[in-house]
Parts: structure tokens; C-alpha cells; sequence
């Protein structure tokens, strides 16, 4: 009895250690964005999708299925911020699979992006996000208004 009482307890001090986590990377992947956008002048344009994930996904940009890989596409648009020295190496959930992964949307109309949300489900419950909109009321054509509203329809 007693051992599964601290087996829940270690597990759920586990599953807050990783929402603690994924907080942490989605700031650095912020800050890192930030970075690129004083260098540059806008945030990291889209190369293929408006959309990556830290699970891959199949290219297609009208309705992903995400596989479970292991890592962000080789053509995610965050890997500007690998290419051009804002991050040492772009970081994957904890779990990293179909359910707890990292999501980068990107305003891509346009050459110049200057809006995007990075969204993270969290084990606690809900979802945690960061993000920059500067203009417009449409998130990115997905009928949300802004970054965290778009997260909280993804998630």
C-alpha cells in the first residue's frame, strides 16, 4: 500500500517536472525568436507549412497527420534559429509523441512573417503558449484571433 502511494506521488512529481520543462524550452524558443526578429525583422519565414511540430510530420500543409518521429522536420522553419547561431539545437518535448509534443505556426501570408504561436500540451491539463500577433484579427486563417485561442482550438 505504502509503495503505491509513493509511486503515484513520484510520478506525478514527474509529470509536473516535465510541464516545468516544457515551459522552459518554449521560453528559450521564444527568446531565440526574438533574436532572429531584431536581426532580420521578422521571425523565421515559412520554408515549406506555416506549421511544425516536434514530431514531424507528413509535408503537407492543408491537413498534416502527424507521424511520431523523433524531431522537428528537417525543413522546419525553426531551424533558422539552429542555422543562424539563436540556439545550439532546437528541443523536443519530453514524451515527444502524438499527444505531448511542440507545435510552431507561423503567419505566412505574406514575405515577412510577423506573427506566430508555440503551443505545448501539459500532463497538469491545458495547454501553455507564447506568441507575438501584430496585426490583423484572423490568426493565420484558422478563425482564432490570436496565438493563444489558436492553441487552445489545436489542443
Amino acid at each position: 500500500m505504502l509503495s503505491s502511494v509513493v509511486l503515484a506521488s513520484l510520478n506525478s512529481a514527474r509529470a509536473k517536472a516535465r510541464d516545468a520543462r516544457r515551459q522552459a524550452d518554449l521560453n528559450q524558443i521564444a527568446t531565440a525568436l526574438e533574436f532572429f526578429y531584431d536581426k532580420n525583422g521578422h521571425y523565421t519565414g515559412p520554408e515549406v507549412c506555416g506549421h511544425d511540430t516536434s514530431i514531424g510530420g507528413d509535408g503537407s500543409c492543408n491537413s498534416p497527420s502527424y507521424s511520431s518521429g523523433s524531431d522537428w522536420p528537417s525543413n522546419s522553419d525553426l531551424r533558422d534559429l539552429v542555422t543562424g547561431g539563436f540556439m545550439p539545437a532546437l528541443p523536443v518535448d519530453p514524451i515527444n509523441n502524438s499527444t505531448y509534443y511542440y507545435r510552431y505556426e507561423i503567419q505566412n501570408t505574406g514575405s515577412r512573417p510577423q506573427d506566430y504561436a508555440l503551443c505545448a500540451r501539459l500532463e497538469g491539463g491545458g495547454f501553455i503558449w507564447k506568441g507575438q500577433k501584430y496585426s490583423g484579427s484572423n490568426f493565420n486563417g484558422s478563425g482564432q484571433p490570436n496565438p493563444e485561442d489558436y492553441c487552445d482550438a489545436v489542443f
